[in-house]
């Protein structure tokens, strides 16, 4: 199978409604089940290892005794310790609490559990993140299933799901726009859990792209004093340190805080390369009432360092061949005064209202601001086979977001027909602000050995030159949907969503300035969706969901904003719920057609700092997702998903070569993680591996004349890794992690021979050890 990687490559419980018949069905279960069999499970290549844990699944929910996965998942604390006796599972807004797999917000304002999203969703959850030391945003979403992580430079991403990007993020269930040209990769020490929901995301956000959207879910205060801490070392210097510490501020417990913070220092197997970050995050909740809760919070990070940007690659101009560079993984092409500073700063505040009739109403208001500061020396030019050098230019970019969001939403049960529904309806607005201006520098041009390259360049004066973009965007909606139970076993869910768009966008020169004026009024965004419960523990799905989004932040190269995207997608599947959602599995098809997508003018662009977009055509991808995750037995947890997808132009672009989806829509990615508690006298121990396999990619741009279209390839690897831990006692705890355990050499992204492309990280140890009080 190796060549084959060389070669090819989703209210409340059914609103509601909890069937009597699934009921008396658990109840049933629990009062006869018999004692657990033993489970043989062999995992195989892609995608019979996921189908086997799909079986395993299946047959060892028949045998579950009253001792499920889900208590026993209820004892495992933040440092990990021997399974305990746990507390049965809560329910949550009409949504069964369970710490594997936690109900989701990501395709709802309220809490449902994956079955009761007819879309797919993925869950990152706290477990997970201690389990492989994930440390940002960029670690969690490697590992969720089907979605492609593209490194734009060492520190700033792009996700994509679907071969679609990802820009809507939420934080905790509130829209906030993801731009990464100027957001550096949140930490997750703040963080609980990563939600992903796939496909289009209009409905409740109001925008954002056609690949989905991803529910950041802070930490919250506990009634339970709780301190917790890690330390942690690792290859090229790494250092971190992690403090989390809350609990009751008075005798009641109604005035509740958290205080999270973290600290890293590292350098990179990149030569000169480094990064210290800083984060701090803290929460205040308050009961006013047994049913009123208010709740403040606020956190800053701060990322600073010396990064490289990318590598170009080989261009031979007689063949008008490209190929990747063959340099030492730890070539740094840039200056020694290269320098990248990101602030990140958001405050919130929530208030909440609980009715005895079962509705609520919550308001959120979010205020963010993110900065970066970069002067960089960055290659942007191509090698020549045989010359072996490249063109080093200097830049200085400072981008400023601002972001005030305003959600509120009422949501509750009503009687329709002699049946139990649930309804929700909401308002919410954002007015962003993103300020671009632009720098001058004296001469600064610098050809390098790329297998020697110099770095002790002389730095060049940056000067404002009065020129830049300011584009200011308002955005407002109301928004609703309606889960009707049918029937015991049929939901139908039917929602819409009204959208207004105030778009400003100013481009400026010391001598003239043009402003860019967009407003599109009431435009409707769809979404249904039918879910039927079939059995006790399986469900089949179909939706629809389409997206609209202005693209306020592209311009062409007439000085025009880029046309909105449009987007819809089609799905269809099967959820699977077993050990009191302990353990989800899912099968999903979909097909999703996007119009309008902006991607780069390398035609007309000079300068990857102010760089031009076109509009794409029409797109369709096309494909099926497995999923598994959770627990298989009481000390057995599994991660698992395969994504086949397919991405196909249906019309051509003018100036553009139809080929850009294919390096960030692999045909095959897999994703495996596992984890094993050893029984007996050897229960402190607990061992874990995962692998990653992406399919080959590559990427064609079209460059001005004599040069023409150029494709760039890149082959199929996988990665695999490993950790291995120890519980001290229920306080203290202890893990290796191992990444990338044999040391594949492979490129994590690919661009053009001009630039764009970076190599993916050599093997790596993090030694941690927790403690919690």
């Amino acid at each position: 199978m190796a060549s084959f990687f060389n070669t090819t490559e989703q209210g409340s419980k059914k609103g509601m409604k909890h069937s009597n018949r699934r009921a008396n069905a658990r109840a049933r279960a629990a009062r006869n089940g018999a004692a657990m069999s033993c489970r043989r499970i062999a995992m195989r290549w892609i995608p019979a290892a996921v189908g086997l844990v799909f079986s395993a699944s299946a047959l060892g929910q028949e045998a579950t005794t009253g001792t499920t996965p889900a208590t026993a998942a209820a004892a495992t604390g933040s440092a990990a310790r021997p399974v305990e006796p746990a507390l049965p599972a809560v329910t949550v807004n009409g949504a069964r609490e369970n710490p594997i797999n936690p109900p989701t917000t990501a395709g709802s304002k309220v809490p449902l559990t994956a079955r009761e999203v007819p879309q797919s969703v993925t869950v990152v959850n706290s477990e997970r993140i201690r389990e492989q030391n994930l440390v940002t945003l960029e670690d969690a979403l490697a590992q969720a299933t089907g979605v492609f992580v593209e490194k734009r430079d060492q520190e700033r991403t792009i996700y994509y799901s679907r071969g679609l990007e990802i820009d809507t993020f939420l934080l905790d269930g509130v829209p906030t726009k993801y731009d990464w040209r100027n957001t550096v990769q949140p930490d997750l020490s703040m963080i609980d859990r990563v939600e992903v929901l796939k496909g289009p995301s209009g409905l409740l956000s109001g925008a954002g792209k056609t690949g989905g959207a991803i529910n950041l879910v802070r930490k919250k205060p506990t009634r339970e004093t709780q301190v917790q801490g890690a330390l942690s070392v690792g290859s090229w210097n790494n250092y971190r340190a992690e403090i989390d510490a809350g609990g009751a501020l008075n005798a009641d417990g109604t005035l509740r805080a958290r205080l999270t913070g973290a600290f890293q220092d590292k350098d990179s197997f990149i030569d000169k390369a480094n990064m210290r970050t800083g984060a701090l995050y803290g929460v205040v909740e308050y009961d006013i009432t047994p049913s009123t809760m208010v709740t403040v919070g606020a956190n800053y990070q701060d990322s600073e360092g010396r990064q490289p940007w990318t590598l170009p690659a080989y261009y031979n101009p007689v063949t008008r061949q490209a190929s990747l560079l063959d340099v030492p993984r730890s070539t740094y092409l840039g200056a020694d005064w290269n320098s990248d500073h990101f602030y990140t700063t958001s405050a919130f505040a929530e208030l909440e209202h609980k009715f005895d009739s079962g509705w609520q109403v919550k308001g959120a208001l979010r205020y963010l601001n993110n900065q970066m500061h970069r002067e960089q020396a960055y290659a942007y030019a191509p090698v020549i086979p045989g010359v072996n050098t490249t063109t080093l230019f200097a830049a200085k970019q400072t981008y400023t977001q601002e972001q005030t969001s305003f959600d509120v939403y009422a949501n509750g049960p009503f009687s329709l027909f002699g049946r139990r529904h649930k309804a929700l309806i909401g308002f919410n607005f954002s007015d962003s602000e993103r300020r671009d201006p632009r720098y001058s520098s004296t001469p600064f041009s610098q050809v390098v050995n790329i297998f020697s390259p110099r770095s002790d360049f002389a730095k060049p004066v940056f000067t404002p030159n009065g020129s830049g973009t300011t584009t200011s965007t308002r955005q407002y909606g109301v928004y609703g949907d309606a889960r009707f139970s049918l029937l015991d076993p049929v939901t139908l869910v039917l929602g819409g969503r009204l959208s207004w768009w105030d778009i400003n966008a100013r481009q400026y020169t010391p001598t003239a300035s043009v402003t860019k004026q967009d407003n599109i009024n009431a435009k409707f965004t769809p979404f249904a969706g039918l879910i039927y419960d079939f059995t006790e523990h399986w469900s089949a799905y179909a939706s629809y969901a389409e997206i609209f989004q202005p693209q306020d932040e592209y311009f062409t190269a007439s000085g025009n904003l880029v046309n909105p995207i449009k987007g819809k997608q089609y799905e269809v599947g099967l959820k699977g719920e077993f050990f009191e959602g302990a353990l989800n599995t899912s099968v999903a098809l979909f097909q999703v057609r996007e119009t309008g997508r902006a991607t780069v003018d390398y035609v007309n662009t000079t300068n990857p700092s102010n760089p031009f977009y076109v509009s794409q055509g029409e797109t369709k991808s096309q494909g099926f997702e497995l999923e598994a995750s959770g627990r298989i037995t009481p000390n057995w947890t599994v991660y698992a998903g395969y994504t086949f997808n397919v991405t196909t132009d249906l019309q051509d672009r003018t100036g553009q070569l139809n080929t850009a989806f294919s390096a960030i829509a692999p045909k095959h990615l897999f994703k495996l993680w596992t984890q094993y508690r050893l029984p007996g006298d050897f229960k402190r121990w607990r061992i874990g591996g995962g692998m990653t396999a992406v399919s080959h990619v590559q990427n064609t741009a079209l460059f001005p004349a004599p040069i023409g279209a150029v494709t760039l390839r890149r082959g199929g690897y996988a990665t695999f890794d490993a950790a291995i831990g120890y519980d001290f006692n229920k306080h203290v705890s202890a893990d290796l992690n191992l990444t990338n355990l044999f040391d594949r050499s492979y490129y994590a992204r690919i661009n053009n021979p001009r630039e764009g492309n970076i190599w993916g990280q050599p093997r790596a140890a993090m030694f941690t050890v927790r403690m919690k009080m």
